[in-house]
C-alpha cells in the first residue's frame, strides 16, 4: 500500500497554495502526512510535471501538463503498477484518523471509497485504488475523459460512510479557513441559532424556519453545516446571509440566539 497526496491543484478560489495553509501552526500538507503515517510509510506527493520545488517527501510528477487528479493517479501507477494507492487531497481538514483506518480495514474491489454526504455519490479524492483500476484509468485518459467522479462511478466499489457529515469538506474558500482557525483558537462552543430559509432554500429544506444547536464559529461554518443537513444544491457564493436583519459577510462570528437568514438569488436581481 502506497499513498499519493494531491497538491497540484490551481487553488483558484483560495488564491494561494492550499497545502501550505496553516491551522493551529500545522500546514494542511503536514496534517495529511500525519494522518497517513500510522497506516503506511510509503507516502508520495503528487506534483506538476514541471515542478522544481523542494518537498518534505518523495514526489511523483504528472506525465503531462494539467492532467487533473486522474493524471496524478496515472503517474502513480506508472511509477509502480503493482501497489494499491490511497489517493487523497491535501485539503480535507476535518478528515479523522478513524476515517482513514476505515478505508484501510475495508479495502477491496477496484476502489474503496466514501460516499459524499452532500450527494451520496462516491468521493474520488479520498479513496484506495487497487491496481485493477489502472486499466479503466488508462482508457478514460486516452479518451480525454478526465472527470474523477465519473471515473470512480465506473469502477467496482466498496462504499463506506464517513464518521461525520463534514469529514470530506474541502477547504476551498478563505471563509472556511477563518472558520477552522477560529474553532482551533476557541474550541467548539454550542450555540442555539434560529435560521430562516427563503425561496429555493425553503423548498429544499421543506421548512421556512428552524432552530438548531451548532458549534460552528462563523456564518460560513453554519452554512456548510445546513448545506449538508438539507442537501442544498447551491454553494456559498450564490447565497446571501443576514444576521438580525442585517446583511453580513461570511466570516461574521456567530453568537448564541442569533437570528440568521439565508437567501438565494431572487428572480430579476
Amino acid at each position: 500500500m502506497k499513498a499519493l497526496i494531491l497538491t497540484g491543484g490551481k487553488s483558484s478560489r483560495m488564491g494561494t497554495d492550499k497545502s501550505q495553509l496553516e491551522i493551529g501552526g500545522v500546514s494542511l500538507l503536514g496534517r495529511t502526512i500525519g494522518l497517513i503515517k500510522p497506516l503506511t510509510e510509503n507516502i508520495y506527493i503528487s506534483v506538476a510535471h514541471d515542478d522544481t520545488e523542494q518537498h518534505p517527501l518523495p514526489t511523483i510528477k504528472d506525465l503531462e501538463p494539467s492532467p487533473g487528479p486522474l493524471g496524478g493517479l496515472q503517474a502513480a501507477f506508472a511509477h509502480d503498477p503493482d501497489s494499491a494507492r490511497l489517493m487523497i487531497a491535501c485539503d480535507l481538514p476535518k478528515l479523522s484518523p478513524e476515517d482513514l483506518s476505515q478505508l484501510f480495514e475495508n479495502k477491496g474491489k477496484d476502489v474503496t471509497c466514501f460516499l459524499n454526504p452532500l450527494d451520496d455519490h462516491p468521493e474520488p479524492l479520498c479513496a484506495i485504488y487497487a491496481p485493477s483500476a489502472s486499466t479503466t484509468l488508462n482508457k478514460v485518459i486516452s479518451e480525454n475523459r478526465r472527470c474523477a467522479r465519473k471515473f470512480i462511478r465506473s469502477l467496482d466499489r466498496v462504499e463506506l460512510r464517513p464518521s461525520e457529515p463534514q469529514a470530506l469538506l474541502n477547504l476551498n474558500r478563505p471563509e472556511l479557513l477563518t472558520e477552522l482557525q477560529l474553532l482551533n483558537q476557541h474550541g467548539s462552543m454550542g450555540k442555539t441559532i434560529t435560521i430562516e430559509y427563503f425561496a429555493k432554500l425553503s423548498q429544499e429544506a421543506k421548512t421556512t424556519r428552524e432552530e438548531l444547536t451548532t458549534t460552528a464559529a462563523t456564518l460560513a461554518g453554519l452554512w456548510e453545516e445546513v448545506r449538508l443537513r438539507h442537501h442544498f444544491t447551491l454553494d456559498l457564493p450564490h447565497i446571501k446571509a443576514a444576521v438580525d436583519n442585517e446583511f453580513s459577510d461570511w466570516e461574521t462570528p456567530l453568537k448564541n440566539h442569533d437570528n440568521i437568514a439565508f437567501m438565494p438569488p431572487f428572480a430579476g436581481g
